[in-house]
């Protein structure tokens, strides 16, 4: 029973692997290319290779990276991803935007580091609140839960905090916190800056400092608390 169980698993990850939807998951790869007949480079190149030949450094590493890289999210559910979120971001979005722009031209951010603050927090936002809610992976390789890894790297977006580990028992409620943080600081930056910098001008405390502490310790606590508790 358990060995048809992994046969159809195998034959699974085989045809997403020709349908170029994944790469097969790398603890199966011996089993495929066994199952195949073919060497394991070979079926990550998906060619067969001659005796003659051999894989430079260059193409073996392409092919380790391209075993290690995340899987393609099926079209329907990144549309379904897609369909979800667009109104709670395009809403944040456009309230983040129109404050900032409310702020700057009532002159609440011509204060040293206000106006930084300000747009850091719009363009984090924005920038990272889209490829949180579109395109961040929802699902970690396998060989996360199989090791202690506390870096998650794809494309442009790295996080890598000492003593924290990503899993998949962990990364959902990593991901769901970092995007409602995403939101929530693009829509509450720009008033909590206007309101350090009137604050400044009354007392000349530069509050803005602290404005941007509790900004950076909440960015840190949307990812360490849930990944620590779920861990």
């Amino acid at each position: 029973m358990t060995f048809h169980k992994n046969q159809h698993r195998e034959e699974a990850q085989l045809d997403r692997g020709l349908t170029g939807l994944s790469v097969p998951d790398i603890s199966l790869l011996v089993p495929l290319a066994e199952q195949l007949n073919v060497t394991v480079a070979e079926l990550l190149q998906g060619r067969r290779v001659e005796e003659e030949q051999r894989f430079t450094r260059e193409e073996t590493e392409d092919l380790i990276r391209k075993a290690l890289t995340f899987s393609a999210e099926p079209p329907e559910r990144r549309q379904a991803r897609t369909k979800k979120y667009l109104p709670v971001y395009v809403i944040c979005c456009v309230l983040g935007v129109a404050e900032a722009l409310a702020v700057w031209a009532a002159g609440l951010a011509n204060i040293e580091g206000a106006l930084a603050l300000l747009i850091i927090g719009v363009v984090f936002g924005v920038v990272y609140g889209a490829y949180a809610m579109f395109w961040m992976a929802e699902t970690l390789p396998r060989y996360y839960d199989e090791n202690r890894i506390c870096n998650f790297a794809q494309g442009a977006f790295h996080i890598h905090i000492p003593g924290i580990y990503y899993n998949n028992r962990n990364w959902k409620h990593v991901l769901r916190a970092f995007r409602v943080w995403s939101m929530v600081s693009l829509v509450l930056v720009p008033p909590c800056t206007a309101g350090a910098v009137f604050v400044e001008r009354v007392t000349g405390w530069q509050v803005w400092v602290a404005v941007l502490v509790v900004y950076i310790a909440s960015l840190f606590g949307a990812i360490v608390i849930p990944a620590k508790r779920f861990e």
